[in-house]
């Protein structure tokens, strides 16, 4: 059978991890004997294998982890109230006198700061909900 130069390099990451059996380590190791250069280009190219599998989440890691996504969550929501109300209040009115006063034309100025508390809280809003994505 003809071992070829990519059937070994499949093997490579068992065979440098050392967790290959008898057999595959002597077919790399004689495939290497007749290629010293494949064997040099893989030995630059090897990269260290973890000594130790990473451990996982323990419960108190998930706990924090869910109280932190929660108070995000809280925080987003109270924003976008903000923004919805900073966004509807330049159209608000009131009716005294038999007469319509409306806060886009009598005081517009008020009006203006409202526009642009609504534009700060909907940006906040948006950058909060990547963030949250991200999680």
């Amino acid at each position: 059978m003809n071992v070829t130069r990519e059937v070994i390099t499949d093997l490579l990451p068992v065979y440098f991890a050392k967790e290959c059996s008898q057999d595959t380590k002597l077919l790399v190791e004689e495939f290497f004997k007749a290629n010293p250069e494949f064997e040099r280009q893989a030995k630059d190219l090897r990269t260290p294998f973890p000594r130790a599998i990473p451990r996982g989440l323990e419960k108190e890691d998930e706990m924090k982890s869910l109280a932190k996504a929660r108070r995000l969550l809280r925080v987003r929501s109270s924003i976008m109230a903000f923004a919805i109300l900073c966004s509807i209040a330049p159209f608000t009115f009131l009716y005294t006198e038999g007469k319509f006063h409306w806060m886009f034309s009598e005081s517009p100025g008020s009006a203006m700061i409202y526009g642009i508390l609504a534009f700060v809280f909907w940006v906040v809003y948006v950058f909060m909900k990547r963030k949250m994505n991200d999680l």
